[in-house]
């Protein structure tokens, strides 16, 4: 007879008013059953199944069943379960025990494995050692996301890691820049992970790519292959890029997906177009200036020659010269606009 995963809980009161039967007549025959009320003889029957199975009744001898403490039948029904559990806690000991020997071979036939600095070298690596980081992190991941498009395929990837971990209770804080908010995709994810506990911020521009989970392992891309990634669990290193992301943290502004005001969408544009203002006047390139920004180059040299527009320049170079003298670039009270508009 099979013992329910239940044990008790699928008894329903047919079953509990035969058990009753039993203990008030200190036993059951099967060729006379008792006589409930709205019982008939082939519910009777699957009553006593049921009993018998979660080792309510015990037939002391043929045809007659009596009736068993509910402890008694309770030890009987975990004595099994508990000696299954501490096999299978045997198993994963010695799996465990096991593991040792070949972590040492693989360390040692792969040394970047084996330091507080790991390179990976293809994608799979990188997914991989994501998906374990991830399965392991029980306090708080830490994520900055340059870029303005966001995949919708990287997004999907993501998702459902990111759900499980926030499922079971796991902080998480996102950096994205400016110009994500005006990605279909990235509204939609950042929509699904905030009702779930996560908070996204955006910033005009910042450092590269991040990811930090119980401020003791960072993912970082490795600047000389774009395909590779580099693992970092040295604590002082973590520590700096932790302390890196809170600076960021503490200056981006939150991404509120529902938010439809026209005042709070152009406050954010303008922090954009202050920025290629800056960068501008800095002598810094176009397509340096885009990249920077998380936009397309074609994006940002529309930005630039509605600026330039503005400004009444006829070149980069005098756009430049006028802003540093209206005192554009180093003027943080007003917004871009106002200070544009009012010259």
């Amino acid at each position: 007879m099979h013992i329910s995963d239940n044990g008790f809980d699928d008894l329903d009161p047919k079953d509990l008013a035969v058990h009753d039967a039993a203990v008030r007549e200190g036993g059951l025959s099967l060729a006379q059953p008792p006589s409930i009320p709205g019982m008939s003889h082939d519910a009777f029957a699957c009553s006593v199944e049921k009993l018998r199975a979660v080792r309510l009744l015990r037939e002391s001898s043929p045809g007659i069943l009596v009736p068993v403490s509910p402890r008694t039948a309770a030890a009987e029904l975990i004595g099994p379960l508990a000696r299954e559990v501490l096999q299978r806690q045997e198993v994963i000991a010695r799996i465990s025990d096991s593991s040792a020997a070949l972590i040492a071979r693989y360390t040692g036939g792969n040394p970047s494995a084996a330091g507080s600095v790991q390179q990976l070298k293809d994608l799979h690596s990188i997914r991989l050692a994501l998906e374990e980081a991830a399965a392991r992190c029980h306090s708080e991941v830490l994520t900055a996301q340059p870029g303005g498009v966001r995949s919708p395929e990287v997004l999907a990837e993501a998702l459902p890691r990111d759900r499980q971990m926030l499922e079971r209770g796991v902080k998480m804080r996102t950096l994205y820049q400016h110009t994500t908010r005006y990605s279909k995709p990235a509204q939609a994810y950042v929509q699904r992970v905030s009702a779930l506990g996560a908070k996204v911020r955006t910033l005009d521009e910042f450092f590269n790519r991040l990811i930090i989970f119980d401020r003791e392992t960072v993912f970082i891309p490795d600047q000389a292959d774009p395909m590779s990634a580099v693992v970092i669990r040295e604590p002082s290193i973590t520590a700096f890029l932790c302390d890196v992301f809170e600076r960021s943290w503490h200056s981006a502004e939150d991404f509120e997906v529902d938010t439809e005001s026209p005042a709070a969408n152009r406050t954010i544009s303008d922090d954009v177009k202050q920025t290629i203002l800056r960068l501008l006047a800095d002598g810094i390139k176009d397509e340096v200036i885009a990249r920077r920004l998380g936009m397309s180059v074609r994006t940002c040299r529309r930005h630039i020659a509605e600026i330039m527009l503005r400004l009444g320049a006829t070149s980069r170079f005098q756009g430049g010269y006028l802003a540093h003298r209206l005192g554009m670039v180093e003027s943080q009270g007003d917004s871009f606009a106002s200070r544009i508009e009012g010259e």
